[in-house]
């Protein structure tokens, strides 16, 4: 009898009759610790193990999950963080979030993620500033389990302090007014009224509340450039991800705000400088 050959890149071709090639990529590499050259340039079977748990993933993937739960991984910039559906997938808007507001501030000593989520935002930061300390703040007590899993997988639990709020004005936030020197958050913002047209993938998986911003998808988005100013210190910056409708609106309640595009040409991004008064 034959022996099926099983290599890494044959079972990607397999499975890729059913899902994406790159959905089909990522989860091998994922379950190999892989890179992509490796995978195609590798001439031995896949493991027996590995290769159970790529088919059932392919299953899975097949009838709606998102690869990155599956494996409970997913990258972020330079790093990855684990994932599952108690927290959003992270996007690369976020990314490009985070990059941006790290180019527009000088060696942070505080900074607030609001809406920390898996924590990829304060991990990003924390690692781009070893000597900031960050509160990471989230509304749901499942997504701060999720980020103290990352937290510790990045060895960053001295730079970063989880906390439970729904608002700025909670009193966790009394002791920092005027000390803020970065608040940043990517909160849900997707108007209640699409949600029912969002990807099958993102409204069966990813969890609603961190995705309803409400009727109009501004009322996280509208509390945080109120009360946001009171934290920040002078030059301090409070940065925003929005949907690319929200402008108006925004700009209505933030008329100093500068809105800037995404890489897709759609505004997608808040910055808001506290000047000295």
């Amino acid at each position: 009898m034959n022996h099926e050959v099983l290599t890494p890149a044959r079972l990607i071709q397999a499975a890729a009759k059913q899902i994406p090639v790159a959905d089909a990529e990522f989860l091998l590499m994922t379950i190999l610790g892989h890179n992509r050259h490796e995978i195609y340039l590798c001439e031995t079977d896949a493991p027996a193990n590995a290769i159970t748990y790529f088919h059932n993933s392919v299953i899975k993937a097949k009838q709606g999950t998102p690869v990155q739960y599956l494996v409970h991984d997913a990258p972020f910039l330079d790093f990855s963080v684990w994932v599952d559906e108690r927290v959003l997938i992270p996007r690369p808007e976020t990314e490009e979030l985070v990059t941006r507001a790290t180019k527009k501030i000088n060696d942070p000593s505080l900074i607030i993620d609001f809406g920390t989520g898996s924590g990829c935002i304060a991990i990003a930061l924390a690692r781009c500033f070893p000597k900031a300390r960050i509160m990471a703040v989230d509304v749901s007590q499942n997504a701060l389990e999720v980020a103290r899993i990352n937290i510790m997988k990045h060895g960053v639990s001295g730079q970063i302090t989880l906390k439970h709020a729904s608002s700025l004005s909670d009193p966790i936030f009394a002791g920092f007014k005027g000390k803020i020197n970065l608040l940043i958050s990517n909160p849900p913002y997707i108007p209640a009224r699409r949600l029912p047209g969002l990807d099958t993938k993102v409204r069966n998986h990813e969890p609603r509340i961190s995705l309803d911003g409400g009727p109009k998808g501004i009322k996280i988005l509208q509390m945080l450039i109120k009360k946001g100013p009171e934290l920040l210190a002078i030059n301090g910056l409070l940065a925003l991800e929005i949907d690319s409708d929200q402008t108006c609106l925004l700009k209505r309640i933030a008329p100093k705000a500068n809105i800037e595009k995404d890489l897709a040409d759609m505004p997608r991004y808040l910055f808001l400088r506290k000047a000295d008064q």
